[in-house]
């Protein structure tokens, strides 16, 4: 990720398990996520789209000179080639210095009633990657970024509508899959994570910016609150590093 912050994997608690304890990576295939009808919660039609682009507004004049605009604007997403052979894990990225991603949209409980929380980011994303290269399995992971949900233009597999961006995603994708759900193992990970309850998180979790800290970045806020005035890495230039705790 680059920043100071860490990810959180929401689900059902036996899926958490075999993540913490195998270290099972499940990735189902692109066209589960356009299929899915679940409220915009996994559910994106444009989900890795190549681009997208919306159709132009269509109007009739009246007769007493008024002009009407029909109603409903066509919205068109070009599909990437092959994407049964592309498959995705998420996760959200909880960064502390950037506006909304803590405290936690509590949209993010739908996705299931218990959290696997990293106490250390950096030995996960290790682990992840000496597996893929062991295994030579062609893959890229990175912060999703938002855009408006009127935009046009390329998406790829991470830029993603506004209304999805309280989910502030990390996403694992793999390509050249066999067309089904992949699972890949990096090995128990009990030793770098906790699982908690989601509607928790938000208490259980504190960010602590470190002595030195502008009162704007740290806010003077209790446990389990994050300043939303830190709304960019640009303000808070001059902040020490937040120890993230459970």
């Amino acid at each position: 990720m680059g920043e100071f912050g860490t990810l959180i994997k929401f689900g059902q608690l036996d899926h958490l398990l075999q993540l913490q304890n195998e270290g099972l990576i499940y990735m189902n295939c692109l066209p589960y996520f356009w299929e899915i009808e679940d409220g915009e919660l996994r559910g994106d039609p444009f989900d890795c789209n190549a681009r997208i682009d919306h159709g132009p507004k269509i109007s009739i004049v009246l007769e007493d000179g008024r002009e009407v605009f029909m109603e409903g604007v066509w919205t068109y997403g070009m599909h990437p080639p092959e994407p049964e052979k592309i498959n995705l894990f998420c996760m959200y990225a909880l960064r502390p210095l950037t506006e909304g991603t803590f405290p936690i949209d509590e949209g993010n409980f739908r996705f299931g009633e218990y959290a696997l929380v990293l106490i250390n980011r950096d030995e996960f994303m290790l682990r992840v990657g000496s597996v893929l290269t062991s295994q030579r399995i062609k893959a890229h992971a990175d912060l999703v970024g938002y855009v408006d949900d009127c935009y046009r233009g390329e998406l790829g597999p991470f830029r993603k509508l506004s209304k999805f961006k309280y989910q502030s995603e990390w996403r694992l994708v793999c390509r050249d899959g066999a067309g089904r759900p992949r699972e890949i193992r990096i090995g128990s990970i009990r030793d770098i994570s906790v699982i908690i309850r989601s509607d928790q998180v938000n208490k259980e979790i504190r960010v602590n910016f470190e002595q030195g800290a502008s009162p704007d970045a740290a806010g003077g806020r209790g446990a389990g609150q994050a300043d939303s005035a830190g709304k960019s890495r640009e303000k808070n230039k001059g902040v020490k590093a937040p120890n993230i705790k459970l």
